[in-house]
């Protein structure tokens, strides 16, 4: 009885030791330029995600809106070719207020992540 209770115990562990990296694999936002919540003096010429793993170009989208809530016409976000833990999107024209950046995307695993933040132009 001991033997099966130990073959049991061994193969729930290695189970749970194989899954554990897909079941964490999912992306997150690692850092961004400009920062949530920052106070720019001038606007950005480009919004930049960081990841904690590479995203699919196909699944990635990211939407800029002013305090009204009106969506800012720019062109759509681009996984970085040199580093696919990066998303850039370029923006033109930003005049003085608050913008918010909502971003999703998707890792190796195929699960969309998404999230929001703010920064402002004075």
């Amino acid at each position: 009885m001991k033997t099966l209770q130990k073959i049991v115990a061994a193969c729930v562990f290695t189970a749970a030791t194989i899954a554990a990296p897909f079941v964490m694999a999912h992306a997150k936002l690692s850092t961004s330029n400009p920062t949530p919540g920052a106070v720019l003096e001038t606007a950005p010429a480009e919004i930049t995600l960081t990841f904690n793993e590479k995203v699919e170009q196909a699944f990635s989208t990211v939407t800029l809106t002013y305090t009204d809530g009106k969506v800012i016409a720019t062109d759509k976000a681009k996984v970085d070719v040199g580093n696919p833990k990066i998303v850039r999107l370029q923006t033109k024209g930003l005049s003085t207020g608050t913008y918010t950046v909502k971003w999703a995307v998707a890792g190796n695993d195929g699960h969309r992540r998404t999230g929001t933040f703010s920064f402002s132009v004075k």
